[in-house]
């Protein structure tokens, strides 16, 4: 497992956020937009032993599935599969020491919880000071586990005295949550100003959201059709 540079970042303490596959996508879903608006440059990719062989084609050209993003303020760690977890541990540590040489200011990682709904945001931190700037912006998540890298990289970055917070949005289940991605991305912009339109993520929900309905509907409507008619049952 190593990182593979593709070009050169100078960079200035800049802010990692991890947005791997979670669930509803929530992180995945916010990091691209963020990588979109502001044109982020692809610097690197990750190679790991285990993931699916897939290639990511934009634009005509190909991408490796596990890569970076970056301009000199941020990072954006995004990926098109899912990391197997008997590679998660490898892979926190390998983030840390990737970017040890650019002092960054903050570690993020974004994830999801289901929760049947797409409302709130929680926080996590690996030190209390973190927490008390969190309360600003988001509920804490006082207990329960965390699957994924999530957590896993908030522990590697203590270990190697880094400052790393998590941001869990509430989705709706394991289907791709653009409501969810917008909620984590209004937390994003009013911690680091970004200024990322969250706009297109909400009428995209509203679409699905309806698309929904519909089918929920349909659905009501032929269950009526067959009380109506026992004998085709």
């Amino acid at each position: 497992m190593k990182f593979i540079k593709k070009d050169d970042i100078d960079f200035d303490q800049p802010i990692i956020i991890e947005a791997f596959p979670g669930t509803g996508l929530v992180g995945s879903i916010a990091a691209y937009q963020i990588i979109k608006e502001l044109k982020l440059k692809y610097f690197g990719y990750f190679e790991i032993e285990g993931i699916p062989p897939i290639t990511t084609i934009e634009n005509g050209i190909p991408y490796p599935p596990v890569r970076a993003y970056a301009n000199k303020n941020l990072v954006i760690l995004f990926s098109d599969v899912i990391i197997p977890p008997n590679s998660i541990n490898r892979l926190s540590e390998l983030i840390v020491k990737t970017f040890l040489e650019n002092k960054p200011k903050l570690f993020v990682s974004l994830g999801g919880l289901i929760a049947g709904k797409s409302e709130k945001v929680f926080g996590i931190a690996n030190k209390e000071k973190l927490l008390e700037n969190l309360k600003n912006y988001v509920e804490i998540f006082n207990f329960g586990v965390l699957g994924g890298i999530s957590g896993n990289l908030l522990i590697k970055c203590d270990d190697n005295g880094f400052d790393a917070i998590g941001l869990l949005a509430e989705t709706v289940g394991v289907r791709p949550d653009p409501r969810g991605g917008a909620n984590l991305l209004e937390v994003l912009n009013k911690m680091f100003n970004l200024n990322v339109n969250v706009e297109s993520l909400i009428k995209e929900a509203e679409n699905i959201e309806n698309k929904l309905k519909e089918l929920a509907e349909q659905h009501l409507k032929m269950m009526s059709k067959k009380k109506e008619y026992p004998m085709y049952i």
